[in-house]
Order: structure tokens, then C-alpha cells, then sequence
């Protein structure tokens, strides 16, 4: 008799559930961290500095410039180098630049620094938001684009606990120390992303999840997500043009709101730090459940629902932060925008995917990362200036919410992809 060969063991989880992981700290560092932290350490920072409402809004809008320029670099290094390396090298650079800023004097040095750190989470978020619709079959790419937005969620409820604590125990400096904390925090997540990222399955004899036998890989009973049309190039450029148009004014109004938030808590509204540590720490919470709650809706009614869903309850969020001194107003616009915040980058790549096909998506997303990186840096300068000349961030919330508005409207005329061509 002739002696079969030993059955090779089939691996108890596919490895696209660790590059999910693997995505999950990088969009901690890039934004979570890199981004989002600000929010928290403007007041004590803009304090001990001292800085005005204008001189805020232009470093977030350094940073931003940035992370426009990492974005319209990334397609070309990711070409270059691949995805694991660049995001190792882009999460390191963050750690660099955050902890110079814990030793800088004068708004002109942190300026630059956070210019470094917008240029390094650019390039990281575009090189993670491109890796897993190679990993995913389409059925699946919401949903897995969505839960990397917990990692920005984690960040931002770590700053609204730590941040406090540290400025209540040291005082004066203590942004300093929140500073090279967080970088910290940054550099162990590096590590373990250069550890576990891989381009693709193909690299581990792997094909992507779902994209098998429905009988050994399981999918969602109902879904909306078709198969990538080949839309001809007129139609694809008109697509990226509207996607970048959203994008755009998406990233104009939800900045705002996450670098000014804490500071219109303390200065406007009179609340202690701590207190608005509490509503930070809360918006982060909520952002844990927003990328796969809205990106799994995007997988079964549609990508168009679920970034008009986004949409409508980050307006909601603006008005009631505009409107509201009182505290369930302002408890409830946070619940809204960390539910909804992260709805829209999360869709975007996907529904790229799904009208290009996942290999023309990654230059796609290096676009709208463009787009949406026009808005970022435009939003909070524009914000500072309406807070200097008003007094406070309620026009600024106003915009957003007109900015939302917009949005909606185009959104509302795209086409499903299987009619798009």
C-alpha cells in the first residue's frame, strides 16, 4: 500500500484577522495618537505656551499639510517599498516628531514637528487602508475596514484619562510628559506593526478570506457590496472627482470638531479639564463602535446609506454642540460624532474597492486621501479665525454642519457600482 501523505493542518484563523489587528494599531498611532491626542493636550499646551485661537488652528492645519503631502507620496512609496515597510518607517516617524514636540519651545518648532507627524500618519493611513481590501473578499471589507477605527477610539478615551491625570499630578510642563508618554505608547505599537503587517496573502500561500468556497468560508446571509465593475476611465475619473468632493467636505467639518472640542469645553463653556477628559473619554468610546457598525450597514444596504448615515449624525453632532451650553446637549452631539466619525474614511476605501477593483483602489485612495487632506488643513484655520473674531466655536460648528449638508446631497446621486459604468 501506498503510504498518503500526512493531511496538512489547517490554521485555526486566517491571518487577514492579524493584519485586522495589525491595522487596528497603526490607525491608533496614525490617528488615534498622531491626530486625535491634540484635542486633549491644546488647552494646557495653548496655556503654557501661550497660544491664541489662531495659532491652534494653524498647527492642526500643519499637520494636516503634512498629512496632504504623505498622502500624495503614498501610492508612489507604496509601490516602492510596499505597505510593512512603509507604515513601520511612517509609525516611526510619528514616535521622532511627537517626542521633539515634548521638547519644543515656541509655536514655530511645534509647527513644524506636527507637520512631520500629519506627514507620517498620511502616509500610514493610506498605506493601512489599502492593505485590506486585498485581504477581504468584497462581502467582507466593510465591516474589517470599519474595526480599524477602534484603534483611533482606544487612542483618544487613552488622552482623555492620561492627559488630565498627568497635568493634575505635574502641572506647568505636564504637556510635555503627556507628549513623550504618548509617543511612548506610539513606539511599542510601531514595533509590533512592522512584527505582524504582511502585503499580501499571497505572500503566506493565502488566498483572501471569503473568497473561497462559501461552504468553508462563511458570509454575511444578505449583501450589497457587488463585484468591482471595470468602469471605463471618463466614469472612474467622474467617481474619484465626487468621492474627493465628499471627502473633502467631510474632512473640512469633522476636523473641526476633534481639535476644538476640549478647548471650547474649558474656555467657552467653563468646564475643568478633567470634566472634559470625561467627554473625550466617552467620544472615544462610542468611535469603538462606529467603524464596524457603519461599515457592515455599508455591506448590506450599500456604501451610499452608510456614508449618508455618517453624515447625518456627525450635522447632528455640530448643531447641538453649536446650540447647546448644557451638558446633555453637549454628552449627546459626542455620542454622535464618536459613532459617526470614522464612518466615512472607513467607507470611502471600501466603496473605491468596490467600483475599481482592489488594485486600481490604492492610487484611488491616495486621492480622496488628498482631498480629504484639503479639508483637514482648511477646517480648523478657518475655525480659529471665526473663533477670534466671534468669541467662541459656534459658527465653526454651524459651517461644519452646512459643510454635512452638502455632502449628503452629492452622496445622495451616486450610483450603485453595477450601474455605474
Amino acid at each position: 500500500m501506498t503510504e498518503r501523505p500526512p493531511a496538512r493542518a489547517t490554521p485555526p484563523m486566517h491571518y487577514g484577522w492579524i493584519m485586522v489587528l495589525a491595522t487596528i494599531a497603526s490607525v491608533f498611532v496614525a490617528l488615534g495618537i498622531g491626530r486625535f491626542a491634540l484635542g486633549m493636550l491644546l488647552p494646557a499646551m495653548g496655556a503654557a505656551l501661550p497660544l491664541s485661537y489662531l495659532q491652534m488652528g494653524l498647527i492642526s492645519t500643519g499637520n494636516f499639510l503634512g498629512y496632504l503631502v504623505g498622502a500624495l507620496l503614498a501610492g508612489r512609496f507604496i509601490r516602492r517599498f510596499g505597505e510593512r515597510r512603509l507604515i513601520g518607517g511612517s509609525l516611526l516617524l510619528i514616535v521622532v516628531t511627537m517626542a521633539g514636540i515634548a521638547m519644543a519651545d515656541g509655536v514655530v518648532v511645534v509647527l513644524l514637528l506636527y507637520l512631520g507627524t500629519g506627514l507620517g500618519s498620511g502616509l500610514a493611513f493610506v498605506a493601512t487602508a489599502s492593505l485590506l481590501p486585498h485581504w477581504f473578499h468584497s462581502r467582507w471589507r466593510g465591516r474589517t475596514s470599519g474595526s480599524i477605527s477602534t484603534g483611533a477610539g482606544l487612542a483618544m478615551m487613552l488622552a482623555g484619562w492620561a492627559v488630565p491625570v498627568v497635568n493634575a499630578q505635574f502641572g506647568g510642563d505636564s504637556w510635555r510628559l503627556s507628549w513623550a508618554m504618548l509617543a511612548g505608547v506610539a513606539l511599542l505599537l510601531a514595533l509590533a506593526c512592522l512584527a505582524l503587517v504582511r502585503n499580501r496573502p499571497a505572500d503566506l500561500g493565502l488566498a483572501p478570506y471569503g473568497a473561497t468556497d462559501p461552504a468553508t468560508a462563511p458570509a454575511p446571509a444578505t449583501t450589497a457590496a457587488p463585484r468591482a465593475t471595470a468602469l471605463p476611465a471618463e466614469a472612474a475619473r467622474a467617481l474619484i472627482v465626487r468621492l474627493g468632493a465628499i471627502y473633502f467636505l467631510f474632512g473640512a467639518s469633522y476636523v473641526v470638531y476633534a481639535t476644538f472640542i476640549v478647548t471650547s469645553l474649558v474656555q467657552q463653556h467653563g468646564f475643568a479639564e478633567a470634566r472634559a477628559g470625561q467627554f473625550w473619554i466617552w467620544q472615544g468610546f462610542f468611535t469603538l463602535f462606529c467603524g464596524p457598525l457603519l461599515g457592515g450597514l455599508s455591506d448590506r444596504f450599500g456604501r451610499r446609506a452608510g456614508i449618508v448615515l455618517a453624515l447625518t449624525l456627525q450635522g447632528s453632532a455640530y448643531l447641538l454642540a453649536a446650540w447647546g451650553g448644557h451638558p446633555t446637549a453637549l454628552y449627546l452631539s459626542v455620542c454622535l460624532w464618536g459613532l459617526s466619525a470614522f464612518g466615512v474614511p472607513v467607507i470611502i476605501p471600501a466603496a473605491a474597492a468596490d467600483y475599481l477593483g482592489s488594485e486600481r483602489a490604492i492610487a484611488a485612495i491616495g486621492a480622496l486621501t488628498v482631498a480629504m487632506g484639503l479639508g483637514q488643513m482648511l477646517g480648523p484655520l478657518a475655525a480659529g479665525l471665526l473663533a477670534e473674531w466671534w468669541g467662541g466655536f459656534s459658527p465653526a460648528y454651524l459651517a461644519a454642519a452646512a459643510a454635512v449638508a452638502v455632502a449628503i446631497l452629492m452622496t445622495l446621486r451616486l450610483k450603485p457600482p453595477e450601474t455605474a459604468a
